[in-house]
């Protein structure tokens, strides 16, 4: 966007928790010039202090420091605003830094990209269909054979590393638990900093998901969003909030039971999870057995209202965004999990609830990973 474009004089800036990060007050009056750089494009210093009610004495320290680290360039002098000499904007440094991102979450093999600032996919990899998706530490050597990939095609200082990844992880970048790997109480930030040498921000993948919504989609400041894939997982923001819950497994739909006296086997070993019933391999099994899509639509569509519709009331959602891979996350199925929600839920009922299907659900875990290290890199989102 140009300079031209009136900024907001509150940036939307994502919070991780209830504290807004970085919170040191210079870190913060760097992290707002980032952030109004990041929605509006390039500022002059003069804009950039009365966008923030700074002075143009602190705005110009704070864009030196930033200009000393990397994170802004000047892009050149602007025109036709007044007599005498023009001012120089500044500007994110959108092309001169860049974002190795992993994606864990898909049914494929695991994929890795370069991403710019803007959540850009410049150059993706995935490891030969050969390559089975591993558990315990082979899965950790594919997710280091493709960020070495990423890094050797990468010419351009790398601002960090973002890790997309099913499971419940701490704030530390622990993966307490990621069945599907054998994943218990791993390290999994720590084992890629090691490696690598690169800061490293290991996330959720339904909640990199909502990151990306938030970000660069269609998200809001209230907002959930449904994602399918290996497992079945939500991400929850409100009032811009990333809600994680006390032990970080805020979000975690899959074992659900949506069915106590079922005898549908789940991967975590129980019965009548949601997952055993929802997730996008349980959904393309019941396909492949003879079910019509109609009846698979119609139980998954009530399996997944079953337990997100507590959520979308208890919470007042209105802006509900579905996802997963588009031959099955489709316009038939949404309409049977509206439908069933409707059924469930007043506030499915109301006039102004949306629910909408992701535009980009291949990319969302890769996009949301960059949000992710903008934030804690630069504070910014």
């Amino acid at each position: 966007m140009s300079s031209n474009a009136k900024p907001r004089h509150n940036p939307t800036m994502l919070r991780h928790g209830g504290a807004l990060l970085p919170s040191d007050g210079r870190e913060n009056n760097l992290a707002l010039v980032l952030q109004i750089l990041l929605e509006h494009g390039a500022h002059t210093r003069a804009e950039l202090s009365r966008v923030t009610g700074l002075t143009r004495v602190t705005i110009s320290e704070l864009v030196a420091e930033l200009l000393t680290r990397g994170h802004v360039v000047e892009t050149g002098q602007q025109e036709g605003k007044r007599p005498g000499k023009p001012a120089t904007l500044v500007d994110l440094n959108r092309s001169g830094l860049r974002i190795i991102s992993v994606d864990l979450s898909s049914v494929l093999p695991f994929t890795a990209a370069i991403m710019d600032l803007n959540g850009k996919i410049l150059h993706s990899f995935a490891l030969p269909e050969s390559h089975e998706t591993a558990t315990g530490e082979q899965a950790t050597a594919q997710v280091l054979e493709l960020i070495g990939q990423a890094l050797s095609h990468c010419d351009l200082p790398v601002l960090g590393i973002g890790i997309g990844t099913p499971g419940i992880v701490t704030d530390k970048g622990e993966v307490r638990s990621a069945e599907k790997f054998g994943w218990v109480n791993y390290d999994l930030r720590g084992t890629i900093e090691q490696a690598t040498g690169l800061n490293t921000h290991v996330l959720n993948d339904a909640d990199c998901a909502i990151l990306a919504e938030h970000t660069f989609g269609s998200g809001s400041e209230h907002m959930l969003l449904l994602r399918l894939g290996r497992g079945v997982g939500c991400g929850v923001i409100t009032h811009n909030t990333l809600v994680r819950g006390a032990q970080f497994s805020a979000g975690e739909l899959g074992h659900v039971k949506v069915d106590p006296s079922s005898t549908q086997r789940c991967s975590c070993g129980e019965q009548g999870c949601l997952e055993a019933y929802a997730c996008i391999p349980a959904i393309k099994r019941a396909l492949e057995s003879g079910e019509s899509s109609d009846e698979v639509g119609q139980l998954v569509g009530a399996s997944l209202a079953s337990a997100v519709a507590p959520l979308i009331s208890v919470l007042d959602i209105r802006n509900l965004i579905f996802t997963g891979p588009q031959d099955v996350v489709n316009a038939a199925l949404a309409n049977w999990l509206l439908a069933a929600l409707k059924e469930r839920s007043r506030t499915a009922r109301a006039d102004d609830f949306q629910l909408n299907i992701s535009q980009e659900p291949e990319h969302l875990v890769l996009r949301g990973a960059v949000v992710n290290v903008l934030f804690h890199e630069l504070g910014i989102s």
